[in-house]
């Protein structure tokens, strides 16, 4: 029932509720002190006075007279209006509390009122502007500060939703209209060799496929979720694997790829982290400039596998580290096109390395280049 009704309403009834527990206790007491007082007074010995004689000053003392235990009409009336006056008073108390209490809790959820007119004002357009944060230092404060986080929190997820929608729209976009392009200039003519029907079937088939790539990252950066974790996996083993299996890309560009640390067990599945770490040593070569570095070091922090990943390439610049582990973000578009992706690679791994309650950041590396570290 309290939880349909406003927060001044229901402090005022609690506040009623305690008001009338405390002052009908404290009646009852009142009341029971008053007649154990009003008894004892009636029932104290009443002697009379004694009759000097100057003759003789000793005297036998008349018999004490004893008030009757019985209450006299006046002392019952007296009690019956001390009860009545009591129950008055506890009433006057408690609507004088419960007024009191709903005027200042009133006064009180002001600043709350104002804040939630002000969130009532919040769309998607302004969830970037904060409200402004009371000088009170106190709970309305705290929650002010807490909206403020929330909405920049929202206004993010917005914006990467919405950045997400453009480049989705423009991957799919691409190899859809060079389709309908070629369809539509082979359409032109009535008759067509065997050479070309053989270059729209390449054409056809290429872009196909790309899309087909990509509608599966998709769903695999969707259906992780299923897939268990378990396994037990040495690190080490299984990045020195991968660059067994990537020693021809980094021969092509003469990159030499080092692997060295501590030997460390981590739960997960394995065909996953290949993936993952797979795609950030790919990059690592392919990004990096010819005669180059790739260090891959393994440490155990604290009971965790810590993985760092370092090259001396091209680099990411520092205001967009944040955003490259957004599906479909790349830093250098042409080139990145030209070597091929959709810009998934970075957002699988992210979204690898989380379902391994783990995180993945970057950073400049010291002798140019970026640094990946990993913590599982």
């Amino acid at each position: 029932m309290l939880k349909k009704i406003s927060i001044r309403v229901r402090l005022t009834v609690l506040s009623i509720l305690t008001l009338i527990v405390c002052c009908v206790g404290l009646t009852i007491i009142l009341n029971i002190s008053a007649n154990r007082m009003a008894d004892v007074i009636e029932a104290t010995p009443i002697i009379p006075a004694l009759e000097i004689n100057k003759e003789s000053t000793a005297q036998t003392p008349p018999p004490i007279s004893m008030i009757p235990l019985s209450p006299s009409k006046e002392s019952q009336i007296a009690r019956t209006n001390f009860l009545y006056q009591s129950i008055l008073y506890m009433l006057l108390v408690v609507a004088t509390g419960g007024g009191i209490t709903y005027f200042v809790s009133g006064k009180a959820l002001v600043p709350l009122r104002e804040l939630s007119n002000q969130m009532k004002n919040r769309t998607i357009h302004n969830l970037s502007e904060d409200l402004p944060v009371p000088v009170s230092n106190d709970e309305i404060a705290d929650l002010t500060g807490s909206f403020n986080q929330m909405s920049n929190k929202l206004d993010e997820a917005f914006a990467m939703q919405k950045r997400f929608s453009q480049s989705a729209a423009h991957e799919l976009r691409t190899p859809l209209t060079v389709l309908k392009t070629k369809v539509d200039v082979f359409n032109k003519k009535k008759e067509h060799t065997a050479d070309e029907y053989d270059k729209l079937l390449s054409v056809i088939t290429t872009h196909t496929d790309r899309l087909a790539e990509l509608v599966m990252d998709l769903l695999d950066l969707t259906n992780m979720d299923a897939l268990d974790c378990n396994e037990q996996i040495e690190l080490k083993a299984l990045l020195s694997d991968i660059t067994q299996e990537l020693a021809p890309l980094a021969w092509e560009k003469n990159i030499v790829v080092t692997v060295e640390g501590t030997e460390k067990d981590v739960p997960g599945n394995k065909s996953l982290l290949h993936r993952a770490f797979y795609n950030l040593i790919e990059n690592a070569i392919n990004y990096n400039t010819e005669y180059g570095e790739v260090h891959i070091r393994v440490e155990d922090a604290s009971g965790q596998g810590l993985v760092t990943i370092s090259d001396t390439g091209i680099g990411i610049p520092t205001e967009l580290q944040e955003l490259i582990f957004e599906p479909f973000f790349r830093v250098d578009k042409s080139r990145s096109r030209q070597m091929g992706g959709a810009g998934l690679g970075l957002a699988t791994v992210k979204t690898i390395i989380e379902k391994h309650n783990g995180s993945v950041t970057v950073s400049t590396n010291e002798v140019g280049g970026s640094c990946f570290t990993i913590q599982i």
